[in-house]
């Protein structure tokens, strides 16, 4: 870790405008590019030009190319996430104010979910968080399915993992869904189609809607779901945080610093990201069944492009968790 961050100070330093320098050690961060991969210590990056305007994930690959190492030289970056302690971040419920009560939707296919370091990840880094209490609901689906390029990039361990991945019952999912320091609730695992779908509405009562075998009404709909069976657990939660099985999260949330009367979204490469946002309890009435008519209704666009608006009912901030394609792939670019 030491060379790596002289390394990389020495190199920022020499072909950036604006010196980077790598400080307070907070975890371990994953950059990657093709069939290389980088692994840096000291996941944060301040800029002595502007430290307000530069992402640290941007920062880094200005140097990033100093560093890189063959694939073949590298432990797998699940594998040693799974492994690491925990980073400790300050995170203050203040006085005469109690823990929030947190539900994290996982909806999704289940992809690499079933590697222990993303999960235990989650569990890590989302879950077992301090000055918070949180509670874990699984919407998952088996089986091969993808339906955009970026998508495609994970077929590879999805074909590889594909008995575990289409038996609900394989241990690789009843381990990964059943982690203990996942704290989950409750779980809803399917194929994730029409027939399921439609099978878990009859199962709720619900009635008045067609299925269409499109991602993004199906992708809205299944988290619609697990926003469902966070209504109706009977815990009182002061926020629903949605993400994805094939996300890595690499340092701890900090819950307590999100509105309550906003919903906490990222950007990403090309907008802003539907895998990875918070909604206050107070707001699943007005902000997300609105969301969830409006696909009912006929709505197509792909959701990271069209349920955040401009509004004051938005906060933007950076969420420490990027999509994990397979153990040597996590797509930090986009953050």
């Amino acid at each position: 870790p030491t060379k790596i961050i002289h390394a990389f100070n020495k190199n920022t330093t020499k072909h950036s405008s604006a010196k980077m320098k790598l400080v307070a050690p907070l975890g371990l961060w994953p950059f990657i590019t093709g069939r290389l991969v980088i692994i840096s210590w000291s996941a944060k990056l301040v800029s002595e030009k502007d430290d307000s305007a530069t992402s640290p994930f941007a920062a880094a690959s200005l140097s990033m190319h100093q560093l890189f190492a063959n694939q073949s030289d590298s432990p797998n970056i699940m594998d040693v996430l799974a492994r690491l302690p925990a980073a400790q971040v300050a995170m203050s419920i203040g006085e005469n104010k109690r823990a929030r009560k947190v539900a994290v939707c996982v909806s999704g296919h289940l992809r690499t979910f079933i590697l222990p370091g993303v999960h235990s990840a989650l569990a890590k880094h989302a879950v077992q968080v301090d000055g918070v209490s949180v509670d874990t609901y699984i919407v998952g689906h088996l089986g091969k399915y993808a339906n955009t390029v970026s998508a495609f990039t994970g077929m590879g361990f999805q074909e590889s993992h594909a008995s575990a991945l289409g038996n609900a019952q394989s241990p690789e999912v009843q381990s990964a869904i059943h982690y203990a320091g996942l704290n989950t609730k409750d779980t809803y695992i399917s194929m994730g189609d029409c027939p399921a779908l439609e099978a878990a509405w009859q199962a709720d009562g619900i009635k008045g809607r067609g299925c269409k075998e499109f991602g993004s009404f199906l992708q809205i709909m299944w988290l619609d779901q697990c926003v469902r069976m966070v209504r109706t657990s009977g815990v009182a939660y002061d926020l629903i945080v949605r993400t994805r099985p094939d996300m890595g999260v690499f340092q701890p949330i900090d819950y307590n610093s999100l509105p309550l009367n906003q919903v906490s979204f990222m950007p990403k490469d090309d907008g802003r990201a539907d895998y990875f946002f918070a909604i206050p309890m107070s707001l699943v009435t007005a902000w997300w069944d609105g969301i969830a008519n409006m696909y009912v209704g006929g709505e197509m666009q792909a959701p990271d492009f069209k349920i955040f608006g401009d509004g004051a009912g938005m906060h933007q901030t950076q969420f420490p968790a990027a999509i994990a394609r397979d153990a040597y792939n996590v797509e930090c670019f986009r953050l």
